[in-house]
């Protein structure tokens, strides 16, 4: 028994003077952090908030001031981790909430922003100045397809979108895209002067955005396609249903497409993977790998882009499609490309500009390789279109 009570008083001199060193340390590891924070030293702040957590020294303030160093030096996506973490223990620390507003703003991720505003009070709110109207963006693009090809006219596309936010979790973007080219059969002596068939189409596009947690959200979209060509007029409706995932510096998502395309059974299965090596945009790759089954028919699609900045306020992007492109949905399905010939490969170049404070001009340029499907034979084709998004 003396033995049992002497082993016990052991213990708890141990687990008191443990308690005290780590007491101690964590006392160190703050007045350290805030020397460095008040001096502005913020690569040296993150290096040793950093060594800190390793040594198991954590506090909601050492993850505070680690968060604002890496949000001063660009790294934004590495600050929302921070003050998540910070958030997690202090889920009223406004000043926290803000700053992770406003880095999830930087990197375009209005779902966490809203998440995170929805936990803000009427002053502050007031400040960072939102549209009243629920207003997001507003988005107008106009675009040429020019085919190499005698029996294919110029295609001509527009789109014109707008994006609000319904509740705080909740984002509706709608889109209302027209589509249009004429078409040439063979047998005629003259393809120029011949009037032809006109293939044309009025969209309406509409998805919603659910915010389940920060850094988890629901999809869900819905594409209206009234099509005329020839003779034949047919409406098509399509839908998703997807997840996406953020973590510290890659989004992922995966999301199925379903419906009726023209006469076709569509169903299509994504996984897309977004990676910010340095946490912003300046630099940052998208990846996504489809599964298309087109009434039986299976195709493989792999989408890869590279973009980066290279100058203050403008950033370039270059992406390549491979794989047979035959009614390919794309952008969540925003783009469906279902042209009278499908795509077997494409290429290109876009080119952003950030226009004032709110304004974000682009150029794109494409290059495609498509078949022509009443002849068989293969030709190619370059797309230009020019877009302005303006952000409320």
């Amino acid at each position: 028994m003396e033995y049992r009570k002497l082993t016990l008083l052991f213990v708890l001199i141990f687990a008191t003077l443990t308690a005290r060193a780590q007491d101690n340390k964590a006392a160190v590891a703050d007045s350290t952090a805030e020397q460095l924070y008040n001096a502005g030293d913020w690569k040296q702040l993150i290096s040793f908030v950093s060594k800190s957590v390793a040594d198991s020294v954590d506090s909601p303030t050492l993850r505070f001031k680690a968060g604002y160093a890496y949000m001063l030096t660009g790294n934004y996506k590495a600050a929302i981790s921070q003050f998540n973490r910070v958030l997690l223990k202090d889920p009223h620390n406004t000043t926290a909430r803000l700053y992770a507003y406003y880095c999830n703003t930087y990197v375009n991720n209005n779902s966490a922003a809203f998440y995170n505003a929805s936990h803000l009070d009427t002053a502050t709110l007031y400040a960072i100045k939102l549209s009243p109207f629920g207003l997001t963006d507003a988005a107008i693009e106009s675009g040429i397809k020019l085919p190499n090809n005698d029996e294919r006219d110029n295609g001509f596309f527009e789109r014109i979108g707008i994006g609000l936010r319904l509740t705080w979790r909740l984002q509706l973007d709608q889109s209302f895209m027209f589509f249009k080219q004429n078409i040439f059969r063979s047998g005629y002596i003259d393809y120029k002067n011949q009037i032809g068939k006109t293939d044309k189409q009025t969209e309406y596009y509409a998805k919603v955005k659910y915010s389940l947690a920060k850094n988890i959200s629901i999809l869900g979209a819905y594409h209206y396609l009234h099509t005329s060509y020839r003779s034949n007029i047919n409406q098509s409706n399509l839908g998703l249903f997807g997840v996406k995932y953020d973590t510290r510096y890659v989004d992922l998502q995966a999301d199925v497409n379903f419906g009726k395309l023209i006469t076709k059974t569509l169903k299509q299965y994504d996984a897309k993977l977004d990676f910010y090596p340095l946490g912003n945009l300046n630099l940052y790759t998208m990846s996504k790998a489809s599964v298309s089954n087109l009434s039986g028919a299976h195709s493989f699609i792999y989408s890869q882009s590279v973009g980066f900045k290279v100058l203050d306020k403008t950033w370039l992007e270059t992406a390549a499609t491979f794989g047979n492109q035959d009614d390919y949905l794309d952008a969540d399905g925003l783009y469906v490309y279902n042209a009278i010939d499908p795509t077997k490969f494409k290429c290109g170049e876009s080119i952003f500009y950030q226009l004032g404070n709110h304004a974000l001009l682009n150029l794109n340029y494409f290059y495609e390789k498509k078949t022509d499907v009443y002849r068989t034979v293969n030709y190619n084709q370059n797309s230009v279109t020019l877009g302005i998004t303006w952000k409320f």
